[in-house]
């Protein structure tokens, strides 16, 4: 595909975007206003009907896919993903497909739960002040959504090629992908790339790479006793996980891109009583997998080393976000979305990420995978999360130009 016809192509898909300026601030007010975090399985199923619509006026056939049930050894990581509600609840997961040109299929990826629970500070009104929008999700990720839907709708309009599409909304990614995970994965196989609407970094940019991620419990035991008549005989479980909080977080080293946080510490019964069980929970984060063996193992250790007689632990770990290596593929994808980039007057760079997605599960699949595709915004999980409204029809012009140009067998 030439340069010339990207630019044909992206003055067409420009003219239907600017046919729905208004439209487009419209959607993403609709979905911000339905609160839709994990716990809120009736917000999850309308942000998904209102996903549903726009999918099938974009062409797509729509289906809703049910995420496997967890099993008795995963109870541990369903408390922690999700304390606030029932992993039992988690709705559907929303498959769309959207025939195409070619036989090289693509995979898009969003997700339709937010970050905040109910009752948290950041969970402010819908807003648009000075050309940014504001309220809970509207950066992570509805306004992915949006531009999702923008851009499939104005290849629609066009009549512009586009290729083969697999479209999946995640219902729990903010708690986990415990069930959404295997269905991604099964939707992954055998395309040749993904492409995710995750909100852009640092002012636009892309992501090419992801952390590999996790989570883990540990449960520190000592021995319980009357705080006043038998203190002596007592071993405090708080006192041996506070001698080994400090190693956990010693762990962390930003040089070799690896962060290892305490997030949570519970323990204790009643004040009278020496405790006989605190746990914390922590968040793992490593370049890759091989580093993430060596943390794994470092946090064993330190589960392991007991100071006070009498006190044991236990270390529950597991990694919910598998790597996205970059790879030549990687710089060949970036190659085409910067062409698009070009063609849309939109510009930006791609960065490794310290954070994780749903487009975890197909990059650590080997497929070619960029995350960030969304609107530029940030402040993500407090009061301040926003985006920047003009960005919505920019970002949606770059995916829908990438995805013409993906419609090409050689690309």
């Amino acid at each position: 595909m030439t340069a010339a016809d990207l630019i044909l192509a992206a003055e067409d898909l420009r003219s239907a975007l600017q046919r729905r300026d208004a439209a487009l601030p419209a959607l993403l007010k609709e979905l911000v206003d339905i609160e839709s975090h994990a716990s809120q399985p009736g917000g999850v199923v309308a942000v998904g009907r209102v996903m549903e619509r726009e999918l099938v006026g974009a062409g797509c056939r729509v289906e809703r896919v049910p995420g496997p049930a967890l099993g008795p050894d995963q109870a541990w990581l369903a408390d922690l993903m999700l304390p606030e509600g029932d992993y039992a609840a988690i709705p559907d997961v929303i498959v769309a497909r959207r025939p195409g040109r070619g036989s090289r299929f693509g995979l898009l990826l969003g997700d339709l739960d937010t970050a905040l629970a109910p009752g948290s500070p950041g969970r402010v009104p819908f807003s648009i002040d000075d050309g940014r929008a504001y309220g809970p999700g509207v950066a992570d990720m509805k306004g992915g959504l949006v531009v999702l839907t923008a851009a499939l709708r104005a290849l629609a309009e066009t009549g512009l090629d586009a290729p083969p599409l697999t479209v999946v909304l995640s219902p729990d990614e903010q708690a986990g992908s415990l069930r959404s995970r295997v269905v991604i994965e099964r939707e992954a196989a055998g395309v040749a790339w993904c492409l995710c609407v995750e909100c852009a970094r640092d002012g636009g940019n892309l992501m090419g790479s992801r952390a590999h991620i996790g989570v883990a419990r540990l449960d520190v035991y000592g021995r319980e006793t009357h705080a006043g008549s038998a203190h002596g005989r007592g071993v405090s479980a708080i006192e041996e996980l506070a001698y080994k909080v400090p190693a956990i977080q010693a762990l962390t080293d930003p040089e070799r891109g690896v962060y290892v946080t305490v997030g949570g510490i519970w323990g204790g019964r009643r004040r009278s009583v020496v405790p006989g069980h605190a746990y914390c929970t922590i968040d793992v984060r490593t370049p890759d997998a091989h580093v993430w063996a060596e943390v794994e193992a470092a946090l064993l250790r330190i589960a392991e080393n007991v100071r006070l007689p009498g006190a044991s632990a236990q270390l529950r770990i597991y990694a919910h976000r598998p790597g996205i290596p970059w790879t030549a593929a990687t710089d060949r994808l970036i190659a085409v979305a910067k062409r698009a980039g070009a063609a849309a007057g939109v510009s930006f760079g791609v960065v490794r990420s310290a954070a994780a997605g749903s487009s975890s599960f197909a990059g650590a699949r080997g497929v070619p995978t960029l995350d960030g595709m969304g609107p530029v915004g940030g402040d993500l999980m407090t009061e301040r999360e926003h985006v920047e409204v003009e960005t919505l029809a920019q970002r949606a012009l770059l995916l829908a130009l990438t995805l013409r140009y993906l419609s090409n067998e050689e690309a």
